[in-house]
C-alpha cells in the first residue's frame, strides 16, 4: 500500500487551545445520484448549546435514523458522544425535502492549535443524507460557509478542515471541490501539515490502521459500498482506495483541507454551482 505521509522534515511543537475535540467524524457517501432524486428544499439551522437536554436527544434519535441509513457499527450513545455533540460547541445543519421530511444532516466544530508559533484553526465536521437526495452540494457549503465565517472573524488565522473520508466517493468530493487538500495524488504532503495531523488525530483519539497515520480506524462501516463501482475509473477514486484499501471493513482516509480565504472562496462557488446544477 503506498503510503500519504510526507517525506519531508520539519520539527517543530505542536500545542493545543481550548478544550479536547474528541468528535469522530463520520462521513456518507457521496456517490452520483440517479436524474429523478429528490432536492433539497429547506434548511434549518442550531447550536447546540441553545438545545435542552430533552430537545437534544428527540434531535439524537433523529440523526442516527439517518446515520444507520448508510452506516453501521455505531451505537446510539457512541453516535451522540463520538459524533455529532463531541466537540463543546456544536454548528447544525438540518436539510429537509419536499414533503418537509428530514432529508439529512450537517455539523461542524472548531479546535485551534499552536504550530510553530501560529495558531490554526482546525474545523471538523460530518455529513449523512438519506438515500435518493442531493445533498453533498448542500452540506459542502454549510462546512465552507463555516470556514469563511472563521476566516473573515479572524484573517490572520489560518483555517483548515481536517477529516475521516470513510469512502472515495467523499475524497473525490473534496479534490473536486477544493483547491487544496492532503494526501494529493499530485503533490506531496507539506511537513507542517503531517505534524498538524498527528497531532489534532492523537487528541481526537484517531487509532492509525498500520504505520500509516493518515489510515485510522472509523467510527462505523458502510452498508452498501457496491454502488461506489461505478466511481472506480475516476483517478481521486483509484488513489483513495490505493491509499485505504480497507474502507469496506470500516477503515478510513484522513483528509487535511486547506482553508486560506482564496481556498474557501473558490471551493463555495464550485459547491454553489453544483448544488445549482441539481
Amino acid at each position: 500500500m503506498r503510503s500519504a505521509r510526507s517525506h519531508a522534515n520539519e520539527s517543530c511543537a505542536v500545542a493545543s487551545l481550548g478544550p479536547i475535540d474528541c468528535a469522530q467524524v463520520i462521513t456518507a457517501s457521496a456517490s452520483p445520484r440517479p436524474a429523478a432524486a429528490k432536492a433539497i428544499v429547506r434548511r434549518q439551522y442550531l447550536r447546540s448549546q441553545s438545545l435542552q437536554p430533552g430537545q437534544r436527544a428527540a434531535l439524537v434519535d433523529r440523526l442516527y435514523a439517518i446515520y444507520s441509513e448508510t452506516m453501521r457499527g455505531c451505537t446510539s450513545d457512541e453516535f451522540e458522544r463520538l459524533a455529532v455533540f463531541g466537540a463543546g460547541e456544536v454548528r447544525l445543519a438540518l436539510f429537509y425535502g419536499a414533503h418537509d421530511e428530514l432529508a439529512g444532516f450537517c455539523y461542524a466544530s472548531t479546535e485551534k492549535i499552536e504550530h510553530c508559533g501560529r495558531i490554526h484553526a482546525a474545523l471538523c465536521g460530518g455529513m449523512f443524507f438519506r438515500p435518493g437526495y442531493h445533498g453533498g452540494a448542500s452540506g459542502a457549503l454549510f462546512l465552507l460557509r463555516e470556514g469563511l465565517i472563521t476566516k473573515l472573524r479572524n484573517p490572520r488565522l489560518r483555517v483548515a478542515y481536517m477529516t475521516r473520508c470513510t469512502t472515495a466517493a467523499v475524497y473525490r468530493r473534496f479534490a473536486l471541490t477544493m483547491p487544496r487538500l492532503y494526501p494529493s495524488r499530485t503533490t506531496p504532503t507539506p511537513a507542517h501539515v503531517e505534524a498538524l495531523v498527528r497531532a489534532l488525530g492523537a487528541r481526537r483519539h484517531y487509532v492509525p490502521v498500520g504505520e500509516d497515520p493518515w489510515v485510522v480506524q472509523g467510527v462505523g462501516v458502510p452498508r452498501d459500498v457496491s454502488r461506489l463501482r461505478r466511481l472506480d475509473h475516476e483517478p481521486d477514486v483509484q488513489f483513495y482506495t490505493e491509499l485505504n484499501p480497507g474502507f469496506a471493513e470500516g477503515d478510513a482516509l484522513v483528509v487535511w483541507v486547506h482553508g486560506d480565504l482564496a481556498d474557501l472562496a473558490t471551493g463555495f462557488v464550485r459547491a454553489l454551482r453544483a448544488r445549482l446544477a441539481r
